[in-house]
This record gives C-alpha cells, structure tokens and sequence, in this order.
C-alpha cells in the first residue's frame, strides 16, 4: 500500500494540516501485547474473528501534536508500563509528564467513543458535560489551562489476583487484568467518566463524578506523587462494572468460530516453546490456579 496522505484540521491544536494517523491506545501496548502472546496476533472487541497486527487509528493530530503525545507515552512506557509489566517495581514515582499521558489518553478515548456514537447513551447533561470534558484536556494538554479542573484522572496499577471474596468475580478475570485493552464512556443518570483498561493499568477519567472522595489513592497529581499506593477507595458499584467488562470480554471470545479456533490451536502448537513464558499462560495459570476448570466454562447465556 502506498502512502496516504490526508489534509484536515488536527482535532487538537484545530490547525489546519496534514495529518497524522495516530492510535487511539499508544502503539507500545499492542507491541507489548504481540510480544506477550503466545501466538503473537491480536483479536479486537467486537471482531474476534479478526486477526489484527495493530491498534486502531484515526487521522486526528498534526505532527506537532503527535510528538507531544509521543513524549508522554515514551515517559509512561519507560517509567511505568515496562516496569510493570516485568515485574520490576509495583510503586512508581511520577512527575509532570504522568497527568498529560493520562489526560491524552482520556481525551483520545472519549473523543473516540463520542466519534463512533458511543455516546448516544448519555443524557443530554452528560453528553454536555463529555463536550466540556474534552474541551478542558484540550485546554491542559496544549499548556493553556494549568491543570484539567473537576475532570480528574485516576490511575491504578494492577496485578495477579491471587484471591478475593466475591459473590460473583468474573472467572477470566485474571486474563482481564493481565491481557486486555478496552475503552468505554459509561454514564448513569447524573454520572459519568471514560474508562480505558490497558494490560495491568487501569484508568479512569471523570466526566461528571458527585462524590470524587469515593475515589481515593488513586489520583494522578499535577506536578509529582507517588503511583501504585497501597490503599485505594473506589464506589462500590464500580468494581461490579468491571466485573461486568470482564464478564463481555469473555462472552466475546467464546463467539469465536471453530475454523478461528483452529487456527489459534494451530498458532499455540507453532509457538509451544514460547507459551510457557508468555503473558497469555501466565494470565491462564492464574485463573485455573483462582477457579479451578471453571475458569474456561461457557458463560450461561452463550
């Protein structure tokens, strides 16, 4: 395929130029989530059936805006997300370049969503406020407002889960934590915020949150803090939303065709030798280990 190139306005800074196709996840996740497998495809949300080299993309930003969003992710990848995903260090001291990564990636996500009409769901209110959200990161990502106001960022690190006390944990959750990437804008009738789960990070940027002191130890500071703190408080209903995206991820893979499922059996024997060591055994492991063979039973209403 040739080159492409598309003229517009960079839905950032608004200049008009040539633009960008920029991922909407930065590109190190699929690199990492390609190295970590044990087949080395991916397989996206609703499309499972789709082997995929890459993230998507959307032609948004000019070259300027790239290589602001560029610094950030190399700052994350490097301080946070490889260490992490290594096993090297759970706690992370930050600086500036933390809240931009965050507020960047909350800006693509939302922007993203509302784009692909996935926030036809919110009720006007919220749908003015996810309007005003993206404006004010806008705002804070080009440097003219100091700090993104009541649209705050919290960020969690994750890790195996090794046990835990509810009713109705997600059996795959573990591959969930470990091997995912999702994004969402979820809303109730007064609430909302944009959701995106990276492998073993979870971020959330608020919209519209009532009762911010429900979130705690897990903001992200303006100038400097700490990542990775060892007490957090979030909303109780908000784990049940991640159980619930767990639970879809799940219900997605198994609509996976046999001719599909094939291929991937065929794609694990090729790469034996590696899938001990891989991010996708490891992930399995933990789940068997947690659930024992219900870890691969078919959801009830598959």
């Amino acid at each position: 395929m040739g080159i492409v190139n598309v003229q517009g306005q960079c839905r950032l800074c608004l200049k008009q130029c040539e633009l960008e196709h920029s991922h909407i996840v930065p590109s190190f996740v699929f690199r990492w989530l390609k190295e970590a497998s044990g087949p080395g495809f991916l397989r996206f949300g609703q499309t499972p059936n789709r082997r995929s080299q890459d993230g998507y993309k959307e032609y948004w930003l000019c070259p300027e805006c790239e290589d602001l969003f560029s610094r950030w992710e190399t700052e994350f990848a490097n301080n946070v997300f490889h260490p992490l995903t290594s096993g090297k260090a759970t706690r992370f001291r930050y600086q500036k370049w933390l809240l931009k990564f965050a507020v960047s990636l909350s800006w693509r996500a939302l922007l993203y969503m509302r784009e692909a009409g996935g926030l036809q769901h919110f009720p006007t209110a919220l749908q003015q406020e996810a309007e005003s959200a993206l404006y004010r990161w806008s705002e804070f990502l080009l440097g003219r407002q100091p700090y993104p106001g009541k649209y705050e960022q919290h960020m969690l690190p994750l890790d195996v889960l090794v046990e835990h006390t509810m009713s109705d944990m997600s059996p795959n959750i573990n591959r969930y934590i470990l091997h995912s990437v999702q994004i969402d804008a979820a809303c109730s009738d007064q609430e909302a915020f944009v959701y995106i789960k990276l492998p073993y990070v979870l971020l959330v940027g608020f919209i519209n949150i009532h009762h911010p002191r429900e979130w705690e130890g897990a903001k992200v500071h303006v100038r400097q803090g700490l990542l990775g703190s060892s007490q957090y408080s979030l909303p109780r209903n908000f784990f049940g939303y991640i159980m619930e995206r767990a639970r879809r991820m799940k219900e997605i893979q198994e609509t996976i065709s046999d001719n599909q499922q094939e291929k991937i059996s065929k794609s694990f024997t090729k790469n034996i030798d590696r899938l001990p060591e891989s991010e996708t055994f490891k992930a399995m492991h933990a789940d068997v280990t947690l659930f024992g063979s219900e870890a691969f039973s078919k959801s009830r209403n598959s």
